[in-house]
């Protein structure tokens, strides 16, 4: 079900005009995991929106049902998420935001990347 190809894409497509007004670059969690939250199947595929305060920021990702953490955004930290310690949380809207869905067709776009991936 994880593809780590797919989670390297995201990373590779997250940049700053990605970003809500007032954050910081790197500042992607949210997106990040919403946007492979409905492309690797969501709920039915047994994923779970989790939500941590960490670094003294709120910081987003996704566990399988299986316990495997989907963290596309942790290499923001200096030091490592505890992820025993989050909640789950769900995302803002029910669909894709228009910020995941720019992101996702930033990702079709490049079908070279998707289909070497």
């Amino acid at each position: 079900m994880i593809c780590s190809s797919l989670v390297r894409l995201v990373q590779d497509c997250l940049t700053d005009d990605l970003l809500n007004p007032g954050y910081a670059s790197g500042q992607h969690c949210y997106l990040a995991s919403e946007t492979l939250y409905h492309l690797l199947g969501g709920k039915e595929a047994g994923l779970k929106p989790m939500n941590i305060k960490h670094e003294g920021a709120q910081h987003w990702f996704l566990i399988a049902s299986d316990g495997t953490i989907i963290d596309a955004t942790a290499d923001q930290f200096e030091t490592a998420v505890p992820y025993t310690s989050a909640r789950g949380r769900g995302f803002m809207t029910k669909e894709p935001s228009r910020r995941a869905q720019y992101l996702m067709e930033k990702l079709y776009n490049d079908r070279t990347k998707i289909q070497s991936g």
